[in-house]
């Protein structure tokens, strides 16, 4: 039920075709109520109710005319005849005959009644004309009925048309709303989100868990909505027809819920492996996707298909696992009840009815009764093919919910005046997990407008404390220390608010599905002449002047279609017209040659007025003329100067120079 509450948000929205829904079950389920009692009508009181006893009468009064003879069961007079149904020919007694066991020899029919008592009877076979002249007083009813008939089944198929077509209307409106949430969502999460779980496995919460809404509501409006009405319509009719045996019925309602608890305590179970293990198969899938080219050069097939061969023969196990439980004590155990459910309303209507009402009565009651029975069967059976369905959805559902309302970040935003770009680090300590700092007591003062190099081997806390400064993390409660800009701390703002003035330039910069204007532009109303002469400023003319279509290139995923250095550039360019206060480089020019760096050395000098840079520094030369370098050292800030002052105290910066010199690299 918390579940289903949490889908109701969305439904909720559809007020108006919920109801046109729920109106058209209860008119297809009153309907249904309608076809046993017709065809009850059109078997027992016209087609067999030939076999009612029929009156002589004057002509005037006459129904049929048989041997010059008058007949009609409207009217009573102290000589009635009957015509008998035997083997499916039509016979004529000129008195009426009592109800039981039927022998024919020759022209004389013995029937033997329930209580022993047995009579004989003078008959003549009805011929084919006779027979149908006895019918016509029933032509007009029955076309009637068979008319009436019709029209409840066009009724019932158009109700139910509308009945499918606003529940998929109402499907497909919560799962486009839960996946807009879940996107929204997701920009609000926190990094450590995205560290703990695998971007695959995401990706299929988002597409294809969302769906288990929809599967959650279609399941429940089948089951208790649908099955309920069902239920309560078959009753109705059950009722009308033998009161007994409905009353019955009512002793099986405790035998199938402790199976249902039983059935759905397991299958619960195997639902949620299914679900977990299918959503690391999309994960396991990306990951292979993503890096084919590693998987390829290093020969790495056999044992990445081993992994995902293994996964993938978990996950069979337990889907057989599920249909064992099916096919077992589930919907399968279902179809035999109703059969013997059948076969006992045959054997009870059979023994109680047809050897004291006679056939005419008990043909009608059997198939109307069965049909009743059955559609009290059906939810049940539906309810136990379809748990399997629910719990998975539930699963699902549940998953989709943990993105959508998981843990976010403040999402508000407010306009502020642009910082002006001093930024202080107080006495940093921070931990990724308690009791692990990776930060230890750093105080750093940055003046606005200042160009800083941020220096240090892998693992030092460079990108740590850039985290902080982007808020990517925050500091938690055991953490310590205050980050300032312009004497504000940080987290006074939002994060979207705060990160309206702070921009990076990552070393790995990230291409999005579009043209090239689009990725710089980047929903920012710059127009494309801007754009064009941001990226001549960095130095971008050679990748203008080489792509025909210039900033309107279309970039293939992952920008695929374009070298390191020219999504260096883009990113770069992209970090400038958002023109940001403060300015982070992450390693920007690791991964670019010497040619590129110098172009972008220069563009350095031209954006870094105005705004306060800071430079994590892979290539020392790429900060020489900082304004001051920090070197930091597992977690702790060792030196801080400029170039020349830092290589005279020969210490750690001038080791790291004196390497990289020394190879002749400009990297560590």
């Amino acid at each position: 039920m918390k579940t289903m509450r949490k889908v109701w948000r969305y439904v909720a929205k559809y007020k108006k075709l919920l109801f046109t829904t729920l109106t058209a079950m209860l008119i297809v389920q009153a309907l249904g109520l309608l076809s046993p009692l017709i065809v009850k009508s059109i078997l027992d009181d016209y087609l067999i109710g030939i076999e009612r006893p029929w009156y002589e009468v004057s002509e005037e009064q006459a129904q049929v005319t048989y041997q010059d003879r008058y007949f009609s069961q409207e009217d009573t007079s102290d000589h009635a005849i009957s015509i008998v149904i035997f083997e499916g020919k039509y016979y004529f007694s000129d008195t009426e005959v009592i109800r039981g066991q039927k022998n024919l020899d020759g022209s004389t029919l013995t029937i033997i009644a329930q209580n022993g008592q047995t009579e004989s009877y003078q008959v003549s076979r009805l011929s084919r004309q006779e027979v149908v002249s006895f019918y016509q007083p029933f032509v007009e009813p029955l076309t009637f009925l068979i008319i009436l008939l019709t029209v409840r089944f066009f009724l019932q198929t158009i109700f139910t048309y509308i009945q499918r077509i606003t529940t998929s209307m109402i499907n497909v409106n919560i799962v486009r709303d839960a996946r807009k949430d879940a996107v929204r969502a997701l920009q609000k999460m926190p990094m450590t989100y995205f560290e703990t779980e695998p971007a695959g496995k995401i990706a299929n919460r988002i597409i294809s868990d969302v769906g288990g809404m929809m599967n959650l509501f279609s399941t429940i409006m089948n089951l208790l909505v649908n099955a309920s009405l069902a239920v309560i319509f078959a009753y109705i009719g059950m009722f009308y027809l033998d009161a007994r045996l409905a009353l019955m019925t009512f002793l099986i309602f405790p035998v199938v819920y402790v199976w249902l608890k039983f059935f759905t305590k397991r299958l619960n179970k195997i639902a949620v492996k299914v679900n977990e293990q299918s959503s690391m198969i999309t994960a396991q899938l990306n990951e292979i996707i993503n890096g084919i080219n590693i998987l390829q050069i290093f020969n790495f097939r056999k044992q990445t298909e081993d992994r995902f061969n293994k996964l993938s023969n978990e996950f069979m196990q337990e889907k057989v696992k599920e249909n064992i439980l099916h096919l077992s004590i589930g919907w399968n155990m279902i179809r035999l009840i109703g059969a013997l459910v059948t076969a006992i309303i045959v054997l009870y209507f059979g023994n109680g009815y047809l050897t004291i009402s006679g056939f005419v009565v008990s043909a009608g009651i059997i198939y109307a009764y069965n049909d009743y029975l059955s559609r009290l069967i059906e939810p049940v059976g539906t309810l136990f093919r379809e748990i399997g369905n629910l719990e998975h959805a539930r699963v699902r559902t549940d998953r989709i919910f943990k993105i959508i309302d998981g843990d976010q970040e403040d999402g508000s935003f407010e306009e502020i005046p642009r910082f002006v770009g001093h930024v202080k680090f107080d006495n940093i300590w921070f931990s990724y997990s308690e009791g692990h700092p990776v930060l230890k007591g750093i105080d750093l003062e940055i003046k606005a407008g200042q160009m800083v190099g941020l220096v240090g081997h892998t693992g030092s806390g460079k990108s740590s404390l850039m985290s902080l400064l982007m808020r990517f993390y925050d500091m938690k409660s055991y953490d310590m220390g205050h980050i300032t800009v312009d004497g504000m701390d940080i987290t006074t703002y939002s994060k979207r608010t705060y990160r309206t003035h702070v921009g990076i330039v990552l070393q790995d910069p990230a291409m999005f599905k579009g043209t090239i204007a689009d990725n710089i532009r980047f929903g920012q109303n710059v127009s494309d002449e801007r754009i064009e002469e941001i990226l001549r400023e960095i130095g971008g003319s050679k990748l203008l002047d080489k792509l025909e279509k210039g900033i309107h290139t279309v970039i293939t995923r992952g920008g695929g279609n374009l070298s390191v250095g020219e999504k260096q550039i883009i990113s770069f360019a992209r970090a400038v017209v958002h023109d940001p206060a403060i300015l982070v480089m992450d390693e920007a020019t690791a991964n670019i040659d010497t040619e590129t760096e110098t172009m972008l050395q220069e563009a350095l000098e031209k954006v870094k007025k105005g705004r306060t840079m800071i430079v994590i520094a892979h290539r020392l030369s790429t900060i020489k003329n900082a304004d001051k370098i920090v070197v930091l050292e597992n977690g702790i800030k060792v030196e801080e100067g400029k170039h020349r002052d830092l290589l005279s105290k020969n210490g750690v910066y001038a080791n790291i120079y004196r390497s990289q010199i020394k190879t002749g690299e400009e990297t560590i």
